[in-house]
């Protein structure tokens, strides 16, 4: 059988994966970290020994190298590679897990050879190329000396985590005491333009690349942020690497190449359409959004604020691209539905039941931008419509928005930035709301619906998730996906997660 690895090594002629393969190979130092205050990438490398076949029906994404943690007392050891130069500065394990999770796993990192214990890392319900970090209570010089022990002491199943490459992958980050936290301002982007423009801001195919891919596409069309435009083709060229095949697994890691079936898979489609219009997957996309409508009706029995964002924003950019304007009618059923089951005066509900008329997730956060940003970025390509542009549908659209955006703006804490739950202060920041809720407001504005919304308080949200970028720019501070329910968004926990960089860079494409 051809596995995912085979299939993109016979694939080597396109451009795209030719030039992925040789880097996985050769790099050493990862892309587009400027010199001034240098970051440091420490490669780790096992034994060769914790490399068990993966799961049966998971796949690895991109047939990355991979290692484990398993399940026993000894756990797994690791050397750390030396990098010339002095660093006295936090160091930190990153760790990138392979195979997504459905439980908490807790991992004490131990120095090898003493056995000290020097940091805990919770993996508490990790998807696909998410990135795990903890602060390592040892020196850089000890680290490469002694090597790493990593031992699962929680959770009863291995931990499969891709390997060290030179442009992604799991890695000791060492930052000398000068290193800067301060994105450094090129572009208005400094270092998170740097790693969000390249492969480590990957995230499985879905709606957490389809973020990623949305903020590529801003950042390129801004003409500010020259690399946002190759970042986007590299990214692409994985989960389309020819003219005819969708290559991507699904949220539990299965493969799924030429298959749709997720209403929240579908936000890719809204950069695929422009980038790719002729590309045979979109089929798969229109297909399974008209077989979901009849009479003009949603046949499902259940809605989420996602299809705002990854179901009808899609379909009318899919609309606009293949001048089909009953996409851009289905795109309105989808949102239409979506306001009358998940709103009520108070608040926005993430999801609803219409048969037993249950509401859950009431005025959190993410569900709340899905919402909001859905509405608005729909609007704004149906507005270029002379057909829909005068839509009395379109009215009723800018008015809800109009009341919700007022609604989250009510909420907003003095920090500038929302919580998890907006009326809920006590569940803390998070910045997956604030980034969300901050490009959709911008949007809103962009297009006529806020025009008293100042850009200071625009710059104010940015402002606040600049404070939560760790110094090579990745965003800390989300509230983890929403696999653990209700419990675990309102608990503390949170992680760095490279969608959320996906909407934070609609604030940097459109705020010089």
């Amino acid at each position: 059988m051809t596995t995912r690895r085979t299939f993109i090594l016979q694939l080597a002629a396109i451009p795209g994966v030719h030039r992925l393969c040789i880097d996985l190979a050769d790099a050493e130092t990862p892309r587009g970290i400027p010199s001034v205050n240098p970051i440091a990438y420490h490669k780790l490398f096992t034994d060769g020994k914790s490399r068990p076949a993966v799961p049966e029906g998971k796949r690895i994404p991109f047939g990355w190298d991979y290692f484990t943690i398993p399940s026993s007392p000894s756990g797994v050891e690791l050397k750390v590679a030396k990098i010339p130069g002095h660093f006295d500065g936090e160091i930190f394990l990153r760790l990138m897990v392979a195979v997504d999770t459905r439980d908490k796993r807790s991992v004490s990192v131990l120095l090898a050879k003493s056995g000290n214990k020097i940091g805990e890392l919770p993996v508490w319900y990790a998807s696909a190329l998410q990135l795990f970090e903890c602060r390592l209570d040892t020196t850089l010089s000890r680290l490469i000396k002694e090597g790493i022990r990593l031992v699962l002491d929680e959770g009863n199943e291995s931990i499969y985590v891709t390997a060290s490459s030179g442009i992604s992958g799991s890695h000791v980050f060492a930052k000398p005491e000068s290193a800067s936290s301060e994105p450094s301002g090129r572009g208005g982007g400094g270092r998170f333009s740097d790693t969000f423009c390249s492969y480590r801001s990957l995230h499985p195919f879905g709606w957490m690349e389809g973020c990623t891919l949305d903020g590529l596409l801003e950042l390129e069309r801004s003409e500010r942020f020259p690399e946002a435009g190759r970042a986007l083709e590299n990214h692409l060229k994985l989960f389309l690497p020819d003219d005819q095949n969708l290559v991507y697994e699904n949220p539990n890691t299965q493969p799924s190449d030429n298959r749709f079936n997720n209403l929240e898979a579908g936000l890719p489609f809204a950069v695929i359409a422009e980038k790719y219009p002729g590309h045979p997957s979109i089929k798969l996309v229109t297909d399974f959004c008209e077989n979901r409508i009849e009479n003009g009706r949603i046949k499902s029995g259940s809605f989420t604020t996602e299809g705002c964002y990854t179901l009808a924003y899609p379909l009318a950019a899919l609309a606009k691209a293949a001048g089909n304007k009953k996409w851009y009618e289905l795109a309105l059923i989808e949102l239409e539905e979506r306001i009358k089951h998940l709103t009520d005066h108070e608040a926005v509900y993430q999801r609803a039941s219409v048969t037993d008329s249950a509401k859950g997730f009431r005025n959190w956060g993410r569900g709340y931008t899905w919402f909001l940003l859905g509405l608005v970025r729909t609007s704004a390509i149906l507005k270029q419509d002379a057909s829909f542009s005068k839509d009395p549908r379109l009215s009723k659209i800018r008015e809800v928005f109009i009341y919700y955006a007022n609604l989250a703006l009510k909420y907003q804490q003095p920090d500038h930035g929302w919580s998890a739950f907006l009326d809920l202060p006590e569940t803390g920041f998070d910045a997956s709301a604030t980034a969300g809720l901050g490009a959709s407001l911008l949007y809103g504005k962009q297009i006529g619906w806020l025009p008293e919304l100042p850009d200071s308080r625009l710059y104010a949200i940015r402002q606040r998730l600049e404070q939560s970028l760790t110094p090579d720019g990745f965003l800390t501070a989300s509230c983890q996906i929403n696999r653990g329910g209700e419990e675990l968004q309102k608990s503390g926990y949170r992680v760095i997660s490279q969608y959320v960089m996906g909407l934070m860079a609609h604030l940097y494409a459109h705020l010089k």
